[in-house]
């Protein structure tokens, strides 16, 4: 009876502990797909890093295959879909992308872009990060901004 008792109170806590840990991944999950809204010519602040090298071919949160020549980014607070234009504020470059996957997650680190990109703006390896000014250009749904904004 004794034994008994004991493999209940073990499959008991097995399943609390599974449990709790599928709630913690999907709060988790939650967390990492859920982006504040934007609206188009909306602006941010803040710094930009490259991609780690190695990911080409690997799928991305949105699902699309990631290609470091592409023009495509990750960020934690923009949604999927999104694209902006991400300008370096100690040089002035700029280039456009579309958010695709999620991260950098690290201090005021908002944008990881391609390689591509990032060399369009002078963001090098040797570099690291870089601050820059990111603009909704359009929203996943195709909001875009005025044409009074638009070229601001």
């Amino acid at each position: 009876m004794r034994l008994l008792n004991l493999k209940f109170m073990s499959l008991v806590m097995l399943a609390i502990v599974a449990a709790l840990s599928a709630a913690a991944f999907a709060e988790s999950a939650d967390t990492a797909s859920a982006a504040r809204p934007v609206h188009p010519g909306q602006t941010l602040k803040a710094s930009a890093t490259r991609y780690p090298g190695g990911l080409n071919g690997h799928k991305t949160a949105s699902g699309e295959r990631f290609h470091q020549s592409a023009h495509t980014a990750a960020s934690n607070k923009l949604p999927l879909g999104t694209h902006v234009k991400v300008t370096n504020l100690d040089n002035g470059a700029s280039t456009n992308v579309k958010v695709t996957d999620r991260g950098p997650g690290l201090g005021s680190r908002r944008i990881d872009l391609t390689k591509k990109a990032a060399k369009e703006i002078g963001l090098t390896p040797k570099k690291g990060i870089v601050p820059v000014q990111i603009k909704v250009t359009r929203t996943p749904d195709g909001r875009e901004p005025p044409p009074s904004q638009a070229s601001r």
